[in-house]
């Protein structure tokens, strides 16, 4: 066999073993054939009855008018159907083709559909031919029929299951990955159908048989040989049953259960969906989540670099955050670029944007580090907002604090060599009053800071090139952040005049 495979086409050997499970799907005429025999051979002894007691005459004058039609033709009608259905899949052995490939996609697809289409077909014309041979059949045949029918029908439901659970690798070849992991149409039959059906077909009746039998008194030599094949199939298709539930419903539910516990881990993993029935929907559903609880991860990843995550943090955690509006009490620092202007203009576009990143990258981390939030960017300048009410009890000092380590993070920025030239920057800090909330239109809305504390600390900022220092700190600040600090040295100014501002206000250095 290997030398087959070696000296033969290797791709054609590779699609041969993909569609491998397919070809095992055309095992069913047979199946249906003995289900068929046996059941309607039984059914047809059990209305009979007893020839001994004045039975027996219609099994008799049935026997050999009706009976080879009724079990010989469904199965040659559906050999040649089934041929007709499976062809595309024999093609594209021998030759593949996208056009191929799409037709074994439908099949599959509608198998359900098509197989009970091809069993209605070939029961038809089983009973039609007899009747304009025979004419009008009696009751019993039709009786028979029916129960020959329903026999097959749930043959057909766990057959197909029970194949179609293990054609993973036959469904993977057929599909993309994106088609695997979303709902694609299809028919399919509800689980309570499914088992329903097998309860029915391979316990109620043949119980049902049974009753009739002995009811009827039907001596054993009779029916012995039908019966026992009868018997013996339906404990095999109940078996295959079960096989059908474990492979179709508790072996996918075992896997979502273990691909939960992935996510909840924060891997987003899909499933593959194979068919189009409950568990299917179910899987679908997961996907969907774990599609959204990753463009939730990605648009966190991705705006938290731009607008303040720490405040839909906050507001998810507790729902202190009135997005409203509201007063609150809070630290203001405003970090800015000394000479910015001459530096930028010695720089490309591309350059310029590189420095601002690296820049940021070394100055910014203290502000996190130290409970602020940064609220914007401003070309070469951040605002940070120090709340109690986002996770700052200490704000003041917390500022404090953070303009501390954002100068030591200048000085490494400075000694790494990614800057054209020395770069300083000024610091003012500020506490007091503020009002935070959405501003803006109903199509875009920013959740930021306003008032007197802001633009206090914006001036002393801009007043550090006056006093020839780095960080500044108004006395408000100072006071409330003093008792939180050890180690620092304050130097005053006095009182200092600010744009916009007619009331002086009294402003420190940090040594």
């Amino acid at each position: 066999m290997k030398d087959i495979v070696l000296f033969g086409d290797p791709e054609k050997a590779a699609r041969k073993k993909q569609l491998r499970e397919f070809f095992n799907l055309l095992t069913i005429p047979l199946f249906l054939g003995f289900i068929y025999s046996s059941f309607y051979r039984v059914t047809m002894v059990a209305l009979a009855g007893n020839p001994d007691i004045g039975g027996g005459s219609l099994n008799i004058m049935t026997g050999a008018r009706h009976q080879g039609i009724n079990i010989g033709l469904p199965f040659i009608v559906m050999i040649l159907l089934v041929y007709i259905w499976a062809r595309p899949a024999y093609m594209y052995v021998r030759k593949p083709d996208e056009a191929l490939k799409a037709k074994i996609r439908a099949r599959l697809g509608n198998i359900y559909r098509d197989a009970f289409l091809l069993l209605v077909i070939s029961q038809g014309l089983a009973l039609a031919v007899p009747v304009m041979l025979f004419g009008i059949l009696p009751w019993q045949v039709w009786a028979a029929s029916g129960v020959a029918f329903a026999g097959q029908a749930a043959l057909l439901i766990a057959h197909i299951d029970a194949h179609l659970s293990k054609q993973k690798k036959l469904i993977v070849s057929l599909y993309s990955p994106e088609e695997l992991s979303r709902l694609r149409p299809g028919f399919s039959i509800p689980i309570y159908i499914k088992i329903s059906s097998l309860i029915i077909g391979f316990a109620i009746i043949p119980f049902a048989l049974i009753y009739l039998l002995f009811l009827n008194r039907v001596p054993w030599d009779t029916f012995a040989g039908d019966f026992g094949l009868m018997l013996f199939l339906c404990g095999v298709l109940l078996l295959t049953g079960v096989s059908t539930v474990y492979n179709g419903i508790q072996v996918p539910l075992n896997g979502l259960i273990g691909k939960m516990r992935r996510v909840a881990g924060g891997e987003f993993v899909k499933t593959h969906i194979f068919f189009a029935d409950e568990i299917a929907h179910l899987k679908a559903g997961f996907n969907e989540m774990v599609e959204g609880l990753r463009e939730r991860e990605e648009l966190q990843d991705t705006f938290g670099k731009y607008l303040s995550i720490e405040i839909a943090r906050e507001l998810i955690k507790n729902k202190k955050v009135n997005l409203g509006g509201e007063d609150m009490e809070a630290a203001v620092m405003f970090c800015d670029i000394r000479n910015f202007t001459p530096l930028s203009e010695k720089m490309s576009a591309s350059m310029l944007i590189g420095f601002l990143n690296d820049y940021f990258h070394f100055i910014t981390p203290p502000i996190t580090a130290n409970n602020g939030v940064i609220n914007k960017f401003i070309g070469d300048a951040v605002m940070a907002i120090y709340t109690p009410l986002l996770g700052s009890t200490d704000y003041a000092a917390d500022a404090v604090r953070a303009a501390v380590a954002m100068r030591k993070g200048l000085e490494a920025f400075n000694a790494s060599g990614k800057a054209p030239g020395r770069v300083d920057f000024g610091i003012g800090i500020h506490a007091g009053k503020l009002v935070a909330g959405n501003i803006g239109t109903a199509a875009r809305l920013e959740y930021t800071f306003i008032g007197d504390t802001v633009n206090i600390a914006s001036r002393l900022e801009s007043k550090t090139k006056d006093f020839d220092t780095d960080i500044l700190i108004s006395g408000p600040a100072l006071e409330r952040a003093r008792p939180k600090l050890s180690g620092l040295e304050f130097t005053p100014l006095g009182k200092a005049s600010l744009k916009g501002k007619s009331e002086t206000v009294e402003i420190y250095k940090l040594a």
